[in-house]
């Protein structure tokens, strides 16, 4: 239990100092996640404990993870021009990767898998009522110290609008999964029905949408373009996707996925400056912005080193040596603004292309979820975790939210959840992963291959 609340306190803190992008923030995280990580395996290996079901059929996912580490090791002793740089992506990747097995240990039952998402969506409507609190009333600060960028918008503690943005896209998917989850069915005469919508009101459905209303109104305030696109987008793609595919949905689930796109649209975006976010899209082209021009100079870069890479980590320092005379000059370029291209450069293509497998495996993984899995929870999740990643892959062609450490474990988190939401088990025994086995008994895994009915 003492892990369990430190991994939920770790989910709320992560975003807080700068995203977790300072020099002190993102190691702390690296050496929480391994140490939880190690005592977790430890518990299962000292006492025999069956493993998990999402755990066990993640596996090759986990495990290519843990490989692209070791190249990234190798990367470090042969390749790289930045040997520091490199030995720090290590580090910090070993805190992604171990996150993402992590989640998948311990986040085994309902019980879980809700207080997983409701210490999210607190976190997320933290920095969206702070955020835009510091907006409302021009006291502009950011963690513990005056912002020095993006004055005039929402940026909660993160540094730039666009990574709070890209946090808040993930934990709206996850709100708006776990919202779908709960979804009312109006039975009876008019009297019940009249008793079960005040049942509704006084229920925690009720608490969980105005948070989400608060978070969409952060959103906004952003003024971040692809941001408020990549969310809107995805909400579209997942739910037209949930309307599909989901077996049984009922009336409420279509009015809810409707309202969601209405209300947010029509009357929170009308009051909070969603038209300045249209405006800036309109506002925008190839002659004010250099990130078209940084991202093509990065693939170059990747061309000359397609299969090993430049090292992981060294963007920063190698991208100088191969920028065209139309980058502006005076700017320093710790990134470019493509996560995928920064990837492919940096990795290499056959690391790059493990990364891109993980992604897809666990994006198919959650669109099933909503296919098959008839727990209505399971299904939430799916939905969640579906329009979760599509919003940060769509955000991720224009941006490198992926490179700030706080948005980078939401996404491992997302990851988890997709295979989570499509194997884990969801009978009596789905309450706990750890099952005790007589002292002799050979070490064994739970594999799980159909879909167990509900109680």
């Amino acid at each position: 239990m003492t892990r369990w609340r430190a991994y939920l306190l770790l989910l709320f803190v992560l975003p807080l100092p700068f995203g977790g992008y300072t020099d002190w923030a993102w190691p702390l995280y690296t050496a929480i996640t391994s140490g939880l990580l190690l005592l977790e395996l430890r518990l299962h290996t000292q006492n025999l404990t069956t493993l998990p079901v999402a755990f066990v059929r993640s596996r090759w996912l986990w495990v290519g993870l843990l490989l692209i580490q070791l190249w990234v090791a190798a990367q470090a002793l042969w390749i790289s021009s930045a040997h520091y740089d490199t030995w720090m992506y290590l580090f910090k990747g070993f805190g992604y990767a171990g996150f993402f097995m992590l989640t998948l240990l311990l986040v085994h039952s309902q019980n879980r898998i809700q207080q997983a998402i409701w210490t999210i969506v607190l976190a997320a409507a933290f920095q969206a009522s702070y955020g835009s609190l510091m907006v409302l009333t021009g006291w502009e600060y950011g963690f513990f110290e005056a912002k020095w960028a993006y004055t005039g918008t929402a940026t909660g503690t993160f540094v730039n609008r666009n990574h709070i943005a890209g946090y808040l896209e993930m934990a709206l998917a996850l709100g708006i999964g776990f919202l779908l989850a709960q979804s009312t069915v109006y039975r009876g005469s008019l009297r019940q029905r009249l008793r079960q919508a005040i049942q509704v009101l006084l229920s925690s459905k009720v608490i969980l949408r105005l948070l989400l209303a608060i978070m969409v109104i952060a959103l906004v305030m952003t003024r971040s373009r692809m941001g408020n696109t990549a969310f809107f987008a995805s909400m579209m793609i997942a739910g037209a996707l949930a309307l599909v595919l989901m077996r049984h949905k009922s009336k409420s689930t279509t009015i809810l996925l409707a309202s969601l796109l209405v209300i947010d649209i029509a009357i929170v975006g009308t009051f909070f400056g969603v038209d300045k976010v249209a405006e800036r899209l309109q506002n925008s082209s190839v002659d004010t912005e250099s990130r078209d021009e940084v991202t093509r100079d990065s693939f170059l870069m990747w061309q000359q080193q397609p299969f090993r890479g430049i090292g992981a980590g060294s963007f920063q320092t190698t991208f100088p040596k191969y920028k065209s005379p139309d980058v502006v000059d005076s700017n320093v370029y710790n990134h470019t603004h493509n996560d995928y291209v920064q990837f492919l450069a940096e990795f290499g293509a056959p690391a790059f292309a493990v990364m891109l497998g993980v992604v897809l495996v666990s994006l198919w993984r959650a669109i099933r979820a909503m296919s098959v899995r008839r727990n209505e929870l399971l299904k939430g999740a799916g939905f969640g975790a579906t329009m979760g990643i599509i919003a940060i892959g769509i955000h991720s062609a224009v941006d490198f939210n992926l490179q700030i450490p706080a948005n980078a474990y939401m996404f491992m988190f997302l990851l988890a959840m997709a295979n989570i939401a499509r194997w884990a088990e969801h009978g009596p025994r789905a309450h706990s992963s750890v099952q005790r086995t007589p002292k002799r008994a050979k070490h064994h895994v739970t594999h799980a291959t159909t879909e167990t009915p509900n109680p």
